[in-house]
């Protein structure tokens, strides 16, 4: 055989171990959309997909990039399956601008923020911590505030946050519930402030997890009513020794343990989460007024979570957002995981994640306004 013969087979291997490669990456494309599209108690660990779909859209991404000057036609084939899930794209990244603003519409801002309990527990830097979240609400001034794990405090000389931001910002109405107590007199959970008065609260209980639930208010703005819904939903909930694995800190032979309990992890709190999923849902299908739904889901774009949530609302993100997006900051990947949502009677006017490191979440902000 000649060298010219050799150099071709050679080559011919080599496309065909790259398709094959290529093949893999479209399946695992392919789960991420299963796992968006069916509940967890029936997928079970098939969800996981749904977390490396960001993973899996770069792989394929690169082998178009490697197709269009090697065989431009094999490129087709990730294209077509990204084109085929073009709504999770879009849900992961948007590239937009400011909606059209109707000058005689009613617009609300609502802001949306897990706090993190104002970083309480740190002697050293939480006053710190505490005050330059005061100063990003200051600066703000939105009309309504979804705070989850929101710290409040009735001991004199501590943390008295609640009273404290009532006292400088807007909103000086409010609806809270808490989780648990420690102390007696310190206290943990969610809380919706608002700048109009509530007609209504309510909440939306949970059979999962006691400690997560989804309250509900109902604000009259100008002659319209509104609900704001702030839901905490499950979290994975890892350990020390979970984030180590995620450092780099554990030792090789304890990965495949690690792994393993860390997808127990997941799953667990995937199926969880279904079941306060469903109940939220429900609730907004019931609900008789324009709605928005604000919280930290626990969930990234591509999961059952937000399909479902979405399936009669609108993200904010989608309409004025850039970007990834990602509001969660913290060792695991960073990943979208808060969100303001809306009904299709109102539109998203503006949208930003804020870029303050205050917490292990970022803040986002929406206006939204009626549409006419």
């Amino acid at each position: 055989m000649t060298k010219d013969g050799t150099s071709a087979k050679k080559n011919s291997r080599t496309n065909w171990f790259i398709l094959l490669l290529n093949v893999v990456a479209v399946v695992s494309l392919l789960l991420a959309y299963a796992a968006a599209a069916f509940t967890p108690e029936t997928m079970g660990y098939f969800s996981l997909f749904g977390l490396a779909y960001p993973f899996s859209l770069l792989a394929n991404l690169v082998f178009i990039f490697y197709w269009y000057f090697k065989k431009r036609r094999y490129a087709l084939i990730s294209l077509s399956f990204i084109i085929l899930g073009v709504n999770h794209l879009t849900a992961f990244f948007q590239i937009s601008t400011s909606g059209s603003v109707d000058p005689d519409a009613h617009q609300l801002k609502v802001l949306t923020y897990n706090v993190h309990v104002f970083d309480v527990f740190d002697k050293k830097d939480g006053a710190a911590t505490r005050d330059a979240i005061y100063d990003l609400l200051h600066r703000e001034k939105a009309d309504v505030v979804c705070f989850q794990e929101f710290y409040q405090s009735e001991k004199s000389k501590s943390y008295p946050t609640r009273d404290t931001l009532i006292e400088f910002l807007p909103s000086k109405y409010y609806h809270e519930r808490y989780t648990h107590a420690i102390g007696g007199q310190q206290y943990f959970g969610v809380v919706t402030l608002s700048k109009y008065p509530i007609v209504r609260k309510g909440y939306v209980p949970f059979a999962t997890d006691v400690n997560n639930f989804c309250i509900y208010i109902d604000i009259l703005k100008d002659n319209d009513t509104v609900r704001i819904y702030n839901a905490h939903l499950q979290s994975i909930r890892f350990k020390k020794e979970d984030y180590d694995l995620a450092n780099g800190k554990t030792d090789q032979r304890e990965i495949d343990d690690a792994s393993k309990r860390i997808a127990r992890r997941l799953k667990s709190a995937f199926v969880k989460r279904q079941e306060q999923v469903d109940r939220i849902a429900a609730s907004l299908r019931a609900c008789p007024h324009p709605s928005i739904l604000c919280g930290d889901f626990n969930d990234p774009p591509v999961s059952y979570t937000y399909c479902t949530l979405t399936e009669h609302m609108e993200d904010s993100f989608r309409s004025c957002g850039n970007g990834i997006g990602n509001t969660y900051i913290g060792a695991f990947p960073s990943f979208r995981i808060d969100y303001i949502l809306h009904s299709p009677t109102l539109e998203t006017i503006e949208y930003e994640t804020l870029s303050e490191k205050l917490s292990d979440h970022h803040a986002v902000t929406a206006t939204i306004q009626w549409k006419r």
